[in-house]
């Protein structure tokens, strides 16, 4: 992601010296930049661009970053995507590896020594712009002190400040991987509505679904990624009537990416199976049968997945889905594979649940 990101800097570096160059040369240019800054509540909208923090309904850079990202992917690579078939696949790869380099960024949840390696490089470097107040420094100094996890109840005091540093955590991973998934099928025109997190109009405004789809005979469907949005996806439906239909990675009770139960950080997609969705040939199928891979290499890929009993983090017997390079010392995992039926041994596939409704077009 690195090279994306220096093009990212290098194009905010672009309009940076244009303003500079202009607003020290050009009288006119410089009076309305004078103008702009003076513009009421001009502050409070510069926290939409960049803030130093997170608190409700005042400022969230989680969302800021997540949103850049998504418009380098959604706003911006579509036109590489339809330049041909092999530009399609190339752009689904870049999605799916992208969505497993955010997922390992939020390890940094339960790895403290890369949790203040981050930290201290985002100080250094940003300096006070990484902070909104003094609320925000304090919230720093406490997390950067904390040597604990930051999952489910554990470490949740530091869950606000701790969310402010990451884009969108793995909520942007589900919105890419859908966005992704929906661009191969054929379900109909995807139109991302990602960063349009507020439709303006009739002197309010509604909130939208993620994406819409538009179909033949003049069908128009809202896709919303996640759930427990009900209220929301209901307004939109009311205003504008059109359906909305909620999706997920994975299934609803169990969404992915996974968590390994043994080190509690997240699982992401293996080379085979990025290779599978970007070449479109995953119909019908949920996960591979690692023992049946090539790149298996005698239960060494780094990638395998053991889905069954093991003893968790916590040293319980609990069916989860594990590393298997996490549990494959566990002489009760020895036992579930010698016994099972069915594959333990997996690869995920980001398979989309509730476009049941919905079939694709010929």
């Amino acid at each position: 992601m690195k090279k994306i990101l220096e093009r990212q800097s290098l194009a905010t570096k672009h309009l940076s010296i244009l303003d500079e160059v202009l607003r020290n040369n050009d009288p006119s240019y410089r009076d309305i930049s004078l103008k702009l800054n003076n513009v009421p509540l001009y502050d409070d909208f510069l926290r939409e661009i960049y803030a130093g923090g997170k608190r409700r309904g005042k400022y969230g850079r989680q969302m800021i970053l997540g949103d850049l990202l998504q418009y380098i992917l959604t706003g911006r690579g579509y036109y590489f995507a339809i330049k041909g078939t092999n530009e399609m696949k190339s752009f689904i790869k870049i999605i799916m590896y992208i969505a497993n380099l955010l997922i390992l960024m939020e390890n940094i949840s339960v790895d403290v020594y890369l949790r203040n390696k981050v930290l201290d490089a985002l100080i250094n470097k940003i300096r006070e712009n990484f902070f909104e107040n003094d609320i925000e420094k304090e919230a720093f100094k406490k997390l950067r002190t904390y040597k604990g996890k930051i999952v489910g109840n554990e470490g949740k005091e530091h869950e606000n400040f701790f969310d402010s540093i990451l884009p969108k955590r793995v909520g942007v991973v589900s919105e890419l991987l859908v966005y992704a998934y929906l661009i191969r099928k054929n379900y109909g025109y995807v139109v991302p509505l990602l960063q349009a997190q507020r439709l303006l109009g009739n002197q309010g405004y509604i909130i939208p679904p993620d994406f819409l789809l538009l179909r033949s005979k003049g069908e128009i469907f809202g896709i919303e990624v996640g759930t427990k949005k009900e209220r929301q996806v209901t307004s939109f439906s009311t205003v504008t009537s059109i359906p909305v239909f909620t999706v997920t990675i994975g299934s609803f009770d169990q969404p992915q990416p996974y968590r390994c139960g043994k080190c509690q950080k997240w699982i992401i997609y293996c080379d085979e199976v990025i290779e599978i969705c970007a070449n479109n040939k995953d119909k019908g199928i949920r996960e591979l049968n690692c023992e049946e891979c090539p790149l298996y290499e005698e239960g060494t890929c780094p990638f395998i997945v053991y889905h069954g009993k093991a003893h968790d983090y916590s040293g319980n017997v609990r069916t989860l889905r594990y590393h298997y390079s996490c549990v494959k010392e566990d002489d009760l995992v020895h036992e579930v594979i010698r016994r099972a039926r069915k594959p333990k041994l997996i690869a995920p596939l980001p398979w989309v649940s509730g476009l049941e409704h919905i079939k694709e077009e010929e």
